[in-house]
């Protein structure tokens, strides 16, 4: 493509899932395009066998954005999510947007995250993730109030994120294999880009929702996501600080979640109130990912 605009490439993996592939394209489709700007669409299906290919060709024909299609052979998350980063600097692109093949893009999303990029100075701005049960937008807008625009985020997630490719392009920051099957790739690659002095910040109006299958809806699924990103929290922290180090900081942790387990469980059982069930849900699941992961015992979610 040769433009005088900046090119920002919205990238999207996927795995085995075209009808959301299909709606997420859609979406993509729907957003305003900031002037002075011109998207592209990397879609790069992890799948050898090319099941997204044909969602993606029927999506096409009715956006009015230049689209492309890779197939990264190698399975895992990293690797299709490095093949993005690489299709991305092929097609010269300034900028770089992750959207996970289950979200769509609120039509102003794109827009957002460049004012606050532009208005922060930032290398890295983050969007807030809206679950809903739909797969079409809501009738209203919502919300995630945890979300301050301005404020660095403690960690940045991939699955609503915009980023200047020079991360990658100058920086040589790539996603470390080692996570392509449990996840908490993303935290660690943006973990690297802050300790390189790039600036991050919240974009709170850059909305995407998320689809969540009737399945992750279960007090099993709470569990399994907290206990897994428990164990991924534990290898990250080995990582930068050391075995003897990992050991204190976690067994302190989970002495704490499993105390905060218990009375949450309590209160539940005084109140009957959902949602404090739910808490004791979640601490327990952390507790017993932190033990597991001091203990080597690592869960590849995503294989």
């Amino acid at each position: 493509m040769v433009t005088d605009k900046k090119i920002i490439a919205i990238c999207v993996a996927t795995y085995k899932r075209p009808e959301l592939l299909s709606n997420c394209l859609n979406s993509i489709g729907q957003i305003t395009i900031p002037e002075g700007y011109v998207p592209i669409i990397i879609v790069v299906d992890n799948d050898s066998e090319r099941s997204g290919e044909t969602s993606f060709n029927e999506a096409i024909k009715n956006i009015d954005i230049e689209s492309h299609y890779y197939v990264e052979a190698d399975r895992g998350i990293c690797s299709a999510r490095n093949c993005l980063l690489e299709k991305s600097l092929v097609h010269k692109a300034e900028y770089i947007a992750f959207v996970d093949d289950d979200e769509f893009p609120h039509p102003t999303w794109l827009k957002n995250h460049l004012i606050a990029m532009d208005k922060f100075n930032a290398d890295v701005v983050a969007g807030p993730v809206i679950s809903t049960l739909n797969s079409e937008p809501p009738n209203k807008i919502l919300t995630n109030n945890k979300f301050i625009t301005g404020q660095t985020p403690r960690h940045v997630a991939a699955g609503n994120v915009l980023f200047k490719s020079k991360l990658t392009s100058k920086d040589g920051l790539w996603f470390d294999t080692k996570y392509n099957f449990t996840g908490g790739e993303d935290f660690n690659f943006f973990d690297r880009s802050s300790a390189k002095g790039h600036i991050h910040v919240l974009a709170a109006d850059a909305i995407i929702y998320e689809t969540i299958p009737q399945e992750r809806t279960t007090n099993k699924y709470l569990f399994f996501r907290h206990f897994t990103g428990a164990i991924n929290n534990v290898i990250q922290y080995k990582a930068n600080n050391g075995i003897f180090a990992t050991w204190i900081h976690f067994l302190l942790k989970a002495a704490g979640k499993t105390i905060g387990s218990i009375f949450s469980f309590a209160n539940y059982l005084v109140t009957l109130n959902g949602h404090r069930l739910k808490i004791s849900i979640i601490k327990l699941a952390s507790a017993t990912g932190y033990i597991s992961g001091l203990l080597n015992i690592i869960i590849e979610r995503y294989r």
